[in-house]
């Protein structure tokens, strides 16, 4: 896989031009530890750009080289059985050429001598008798170094040869901080769950990550997830794999934040829900930005599905600051904290709160161009991108769209108005 430099978009390792802003620059994502990189290694864990994972059919060994790491164990090898090591060893097959009959005529010829081969080999063996008894006292010497030497060699040997041969070699990458943190409030949690839940939870992993979760001995491995937010199916065109992914709360457009003249009031509240059967009912709230892991999804996919079609249902999660499993509506998901973006880059994934401060050569404009003044200090909702069409009548100087909430001409109420960037600081 491969994510464009400017939009971010993951397309396959074919894929030419990207189909969301048609750029042809690319960034290689490492598929061992998810670092996203431009040079022909991970600078992170070293794997080529383009490697995919392989999985040994003889010890298991996950690697992601031309020849398994643990036993030696390519396609075009033939296995050979050793003796000692009791386990199967991949050399290539010895090509034996026959001799021609010029050659043999030869080796026939050098059969035939006069002897002095036999003479030359016992003058040899007595010089070598000679010799041996002048060197006695160092021999004794190097031969209970070299005995020492073969013993700790033949210790290593014999720990080598009664190794499972079905283990794995351990990952030599250390997961970042926020992931080693879930997964332990994750385990936490299946330590007291039941073993219906468990395999349910076991039953709707994919069959890589079920396999990784089982050799690492946790029930489900917590990850990043490079599936879409809110339910997108994106340039694949299927259903997102939540299951695992460390994700954060979102409000989305069923919140009306655009018509709250309180929006200001912090935590933003977001519903939760439990399931009745065929129905799906309210059953508290969560805070807007909390820290959440997917352990299940019920999903339907669009009738029609384009790049930008969205799924609906609900995220089984377990919330990382109370540890409580519940229901969420899968809109209300994003697998990354877009309020720690730039402002442009945050509008394009959910609403934020920015203040006002008029530091720029232009002011605040209404959509007629007329001058707006505001107090330093006025709280301004940045609504959803995609969710508010209105178009600035400066795009040059003023292109970002907030609303204010004000007592206007006309009365009070929520109105757009176009600010200048510098002008405004994410604040939530």
């Amino acid at each position: 896989m491969k994510a464009c430099k400017f939009c971010g978009t993951q397309v396959d390792n074919a894929i030419l031009h990207c189909p969301t802003c048609g750029s042809n620059v690319f960034l290689h994502i490492c598929e061992n530890c998810g670092n996203q990189f431009d040079s022909g290694f991970c600078p992170n864990c070293g794997v080529k750009a383009g490697q995919k994972k392989k999985v040994c059919p003889e010890c298991s060994t996950v690697y992601f080289t031309n020849a398994c790491p643990n036993c030696g164990y390519t396609p075009s090898r033939k296995p050979v059985v050793q003796e000692v090591v009791h386990k199967h060893v991949y050399v290539e097959p010895e090509i034996i050429q026959q001799p021609t009959p010029t050659q043999a005529r030869q080796v026939r010829k050098k059969g035939k001598g006069c002897g002095c081969l036999t003479w030359i080999l016992i003058i040899i063996v007595i010089g070598a008798l000679v010799g041996g008894r002048t060197s006695s006292k160092k021999s004794t010497t190097s031969s209970s170094r070299t005995t020492t030497s073969t013993r700790a060699t033949s210790t290593k040997s014999t720990s080598s040869a009664t190794k499972d041969p079905n283990a794995t070699a351990v990952p030599t990458a250390t997961p970042e901080p926020a992931i080693a943190a879930a997964q332990e409030k994750v385990n936490q949690y299946f330590s007291s769950a039941s073993e219906d839940e468990i395999a349910e939870v076991k039953k709707s992993e994919s069959a890589l990550y079920r396999y990784e979760a089982q050799q690492s001995g946790n029930v489900l491995n917590v990850r990043r997830s490079w599936s879409e937010d809110r339910g997108t199916v994106g340039t694949s065109k299927s259903e997102p794999d939540y299951i695992g992914a460390l994700g954060y709360v979102a409000v989305y457009e069923d919140q009306n934040m655009e018509k709250d003249s309180n929006f200001g009031k912090t935590p933003w509240k977001v519903p939760v829900y439990q399931k009745d059967k065929q129905f799906w009912e309210e059953a508290g709230t969560i805070d807007h930005k909390t820290e959440v892991v997917v352990i299940g999804q019920e999903l339907e996919m669009p009738k029609r599905t384009y790049s930008t079609s969205r799924c609906t249902g609900y995220l089984h999660i377990i919330r990382m600051d109370t540890g409580e499993a519940c229901w969420l509506n899968v809109e209300n998901f994003v697998t990354t904290p877009y309020w720690e973006r730039s402002l442009t880059g945050a509008m394009e994934k959910g609403y934020c709160i920015a203040t006002f401060k008029q530091v720029s050569d232009y002011y605040p404009v209404t959509k007629g161009k007329e001058k707006t003044a505001l107090d330093d200090g006025t709280l301004v909702l940045l609504p959803m991108k995609s969710k508010n069409y209105a178009s600035s009548p400066d795009k040059t100087n003023n292109p970002i769209v907030g609303i204010v909430f004000k007592e206007w001409k006309y009365g009070f109420g929520g109105v757009n108005v176009f600010f200048n960037e510098a002008d405004l600081t994410l604040t939530y």
